[in-house]
């Protein structure tokens, strides 16, 4: 079971974060319908995780490790049509024995068209198995829970 680092905020709301990243949305990442298609936000995602990686200096864990994607979850809000500029807010809420848990919010302008909530896990390469955060890295992790408040 995680270990909650901060009161769940509302993911929707702006303020609920200090840490960004930004994505410009590409006329590839439209359907046939003009909006931007459902797994283009996959993708944003992913920016704001790797944005919270570099933040947090990651990867930092032990020689043999890694962290892997084991959830994803997406809250289609509003639509986003091409050209738009987002900007993605994230959090870590929840630290584990060997995973986290973060928050995102898609943002275009004031609104927020997406949100998202991902656990990832740390991996021993040589097993395939989890392992536990070493002290450093659960250290910095949970320095940076990275919400605001």
């Amino acid at each position: 079971m995680a270990d909650r680092l901060v009161t769940e905020p509302d993911p929707t709301l702006r303020e609920t974060y200090r840490l960004w990243g930004r994505e410009t949305v590409r006329f590839s990442d439209t359907d046939a319908l003009g909006h931007v298609n459902n797994v283009a936000y996959a993708a944003f995602l992913e920016t704001g995780r790797t944005t919270f990686g570099l933040a947090c200096g990651l990867p930092v864990g032990a020689a043999g490790t890694t962290i892997v994607l084991a959830r994803v979850e997406i809250d289609y809000r509003a639509e986003v049509r091409w050209p738009a500029q987002l900007d993605i807010g994230v959090g870590l809420v929840a630290l584990g024995r060997s995973s986290m848990t973060l928050i995102q919010g898609i943002f275009q302008g004031e609104r927020c068209v997406a949100t998202g909530r991902e656990v990832m896990v740390l991996l021993d390469t040589a097993t395939r198995h989890s392992t536990p955060w070493p002290d450093r890295l659960r250290e910095v992790l949970t320095e940076q829970a990275l919400v605001a408040g």
